[in-house]
C-alpha cells in the first residue's frame, strides 16, 4: 500500500477545471498536487508552473527538478486515476 493508498482519486477531468491562478493542481508521477501557494513562491515564476496546471506534468518537471525536491516538499491532495 504505502503512503498514497489514502489518498482520493482524481479524474483527469477534475483535474483538467484547476489551471487557474486561482487554483493550480498539477499531476506528478501519477499523484496531484495543489501548486496554488507556491505561484509566486516559484523561484523560476509562476508561468511555468501554471503551464502544467490542470494536466500531467511530469515530464517537464523531471526535466527540471528531481522527485526527491517534490517529496520532501510537498503532500499530495490526491492519486490520478488510472
Amino acid at each position: 500500500s504505502g503512503a498514497g493508498s489514502a489518498l482520493r482519486e482524481i479524474t483527469l477531468e477534475e483535474l483538467g477545471h484547476h489551471k487557474s491562478e486561482e487554483s493550480v493542481w498539477v499531476a506528478i508521477n501519477g499523484l496531484v498536487y495543489d501548486l496554488t501557494e507556491f505561484l509566486e513562491e516559484h523561484p523560476a515564476g509562476p508561468e511555468s508552473i501554471l503551464d502544467t496546471a490542470g494536466v500531467d506534468g511530469t515530464e517537464v518537471f523531471l526535466s527540471v527538478h528531481t522527485l526527491p525536491l517534490l517529496e520532501d516538499d510537498f503532500e499530495p491532495i490526491g492519486r490520478l486515476a488510472k
